[in-house]
C-alpha cells in the first residue's frame, strides 16, 4: 500500500507539472443479477498522461464489494501501472507499444501490448491491439496447485464521432488460450471473450466528460465442466459509467 501511495503521489505530481494530455477516469462497474447469479458491484480511479514525446503513463487502483451493495464491505481489486509510447507513422497510421503491470493479492500479470491504429476519416476510426498476458500466482504453502498461466488475445476496435460532443467506440476480444488455467470459453482454446459499446459526452464546459458502457461478458454458470472445474459457458450482461476529467 505504501509503494502504491508513493507511485500515486509521483503519478499526481508530473501530472501537475505538464501541459499534455492528462486525464484523471473515475468509474463503478455493475454486474446486475443473472441467471441466479449475484450482483457484483466494482470501482476503479485511473490517473494519466501523455507527453509530447508520444511516451505516456497511468497507474490505477481497483476495488470491489464483497456483496451486493455498491458501498458495502469493500476490499482490495488489485492495482495497475503501465508505460507506453505512441508512435504516429503518418497522418492516418499509428503504432503503440505497451506493457502493464497488475498486481493482486495472490497474483502478478505481466501483459506486452501492441496497438495498430488507423484513422478513416474525421469521424471514424479503427484499431487492431494484440496482447500477451502472462500470470505468475502466488503458491500459499506446499502441495498448492496454483500454477501460472498465459494467453494472447486479440482485441477490434472502431470509433465514430460525427455526432456532436458525442463519441462512440466499440469493441470485441477475442482469446487464445494455450492453458487450462487460462480464462477459457468452454473446452475452446480460442473464443470471443468479451463485446463492448461505448459512449462518451464531452460537451459540458469544463473539462469533464460522462460515459457509458455496456457489454456482455463470459460467465459460470455451473452447469458446464471442463477438466474437473466449472468454466465459463454463458454471456452475463455489465455496465460501466463514470466520468473523465481531461487537462
Amino acid at each position: 500500500m505504501n509503494n502504491l501511495m508513493c507511485i500515486s503521489t509521483l503519478a499526481l505530481a508530473m501530472v501537475a507539472t505538464t501541459a499534455q494530455a492528462s486525464y484523471i477516469n473515475l468509474r463503478h462497474e455493475f454486474v446486475p443479477r443473472y441467471d441466479g447469479q449475484a450482483a457484483q458491484q466494482a470501482d476503479r480511479v485511473a490517473v494519466g498522461n501523455r507527453f509530447s514525446n508520444g511516451v505516456g503513463f497511468e497507474i490505477e487502483a481497483k476495488w470491489k464489494s464483497q456483496n451486493e451493495d455498491a458501498l458495502g464491505e469493500q476490499t482490495g481489486n488489485g492495482n495497475q501501472a503501465n508505460v507506453s509510447y505512441l508512435y504516429h507513422i503518418d497522418d492516418q497510421w499509428s503504432l503503440k507499444p505497451q506493457y502493464k503491470w497488475e498486481s493482486k493479492s495472490d497474483r502478478v500479470g505481466h501483459q506486452f501490448n501492441l496497438t495498430l491504429g488507423y484513422k478513416v476519416n474525421d469521424d471514424w476510426s479503427v484499431s487492431f491491439r494484440h496482447r500477451y498476458h502472462y500470470e505468475n500466482k502466488q503458491h500459499t504453502d506446499e502441495g498448492s496447485d496454483a500454477t501460472n498461466s498465459h494467453y494472447n488475445r486479440w482485441t477490434f476496435s472502431a470509433g465514430y464521432k460525427g455526432i456532436e460532443n458525442i463519441k462512440l467506440t466499440m469493441d470485441v476480444d477475442y482469446t487464445f488460450n494455450p492453458d487450462s488455467s487460462s480464462p477459457r470459453w468452454k473446452d475452446r482454446q480460442s473464443w470471443f471473450s468479451e463485446w463492448n459499446i461505448k459512449g462518451e459526452y464531452s460537451g459540458f464546459d469544463s473539462q469533464w466528460a460522462p460515459f457509458m458502457e455496456l457489454g456482455i461478458k463470459p460467465y459460470k454458470s455451473g452447469d458446464y465442466v471442463y477438466q474437473g472445474d466449472t468454466t465459463p459457458d454463458k454471456w452475463r450482461p455489465r455496465i460501466r459509467i463514470g466520468m473523465k476529467y481531461s487537462f
